[in-house]
């Protein structure tokens, strides 16, 4: 990718929020992961703890805005089950390209928009914020990897990497804001439960196995550990409804294990962009604002990549599914 496109950040006025996992959820998923226990991390992700909790939030309170929504939309999700036929398969998507050009190129533009592009963006922005921290720009680079925490807790939640992201298809319509936002309440408490879990994931040889290739091997770990959760959120929804205290327990648990993935993805990103970035025995707080949109741009052809207009991303959502569903996904 060019760097040299990047978008100049300036601050931005407060936009309302079209959340995932819900504001709540985005900010546990982002500061657990900038504290958690690792021997990889640097202290400058502990000292920014906070302000890395405000910036998960930016892509869809501000990025979200009516003139870059058409754009950002299909960054905030990954159907992963529209390219395979069961959830027996989900090795399969290993070899799914890793090139946003050869994935384009052997599924069409449409079918990668209207399948989400969260994994590109993720790498993305942590490209960005390598470069911006070699030039000793801790401000943007913080600002890109708080923005960048946004879609690892995104492919956390398993209706996001769904075509059924609502339950349309089995009955369970409304599931998607209920799983990810209204029965996530107690921030305190879940914080603290998911901090724990976060914790025994990267103690865990397997979790550890999954997250040892380049950016886009581990979320693309992510993405498959969510898909196998899909029909566990689903069938506890049939089973207990939303009213059930039995159900919600049943269905928080689920979450916090999602959420706790999520956070442990995004300690050992941090801590790749830690070495990557040099930023080792960086302690200091930084202040941050807001960012202004970074307009998605994922293809290694700079012929091909100034083609793309607002408009055809417009149709693609215009054309879909997506463009009248739930919360996130749809907004």
């Amino acid at each position: 990718m060019n760097l040299r496109v990047m978008t100049l950040l300036v601050p931005l006025i407060f936009a309302g929020p079209a959340l995932a996992w819900g504001p709540t959820g985005h900010q546990i998923v982002s500061s657990v992961g900038s504290t958690v226990a690792t021997e990889r991390q640097a202290p400058f992700w502990t000292a920014n703890a906070d302000a890395m909790c405000t910036l998960s939030t930016v892509p869809d309170r501000i990025w979200k805005a009516p003139q870059t929504k058409p754009l950002e939309a299909p960054t905030h999700w990954f159907q992963a089950d529209a390219y395979i036929s069961d959830l027996n398969q989900c090795s399969d998507l290993l070899a799914f390209p890793k090139s946003y050009d050869a994935a384009v190129k052997k599924y069409g533009q449409a079918t990668i928009l209207k399948n989400g592009t969260a994994q590109w963006r993720i790498n993305q922005l942590y490209t960005l914020a390598v470069s911006k921290f070699k030039t000793g720009d801790a401000t943007t680079g913080l600002q890109l990897a708080g923005a960048m925490s946004h879609y690892i807790g995104d492919l956390s939640m398993p209706l996001h990497v769904s075509e059924n992201y609502d339950g349309a298809s089995t009955g369970n319509n409304g599931i998607h804001k209920y799983f990810e936002s209204e029965n996530i309440r107690d921030e305190s408490a879940i914080r603290s439960e998911v901090f724990k879990r976060a914790q025994v994931l990267l103690q865990d040889r397997a979790f550890l196995a999954e997250s040892s290739g380049d950016i886009y091997d581990i979320v693309t770990h992510e993405i498959i550990r969510s898909l196998q959760k899909r029909d566990e959120v689903l069938a506890n929804d049939t089973k207990y409804g939303r009213s059930d205290a039995k159900g919600q327990a049943i269905q928080l648990n689920l979450a916090e294990d999602r959420m706790a993935d999520g956070a442990a993805v995004l300690s050992i990103i941090l801590a790749r962009m830690t070495n990557d970035a040099g930023l080792s025995t960086n302690s200091s707080v930084v202040p941050v604002r807001d960012p202004d949109f970074i307009k998605p741009d994922f293809s290694q052809n700079p012929t091909r990549r100034m083609k793309v207009r607002t408009e055809f991303y417009s149709q693609v959502l215009t054309s879909s599914h997506l463009i009248d569903g739930a919360d996130d996904c749809a907004e």
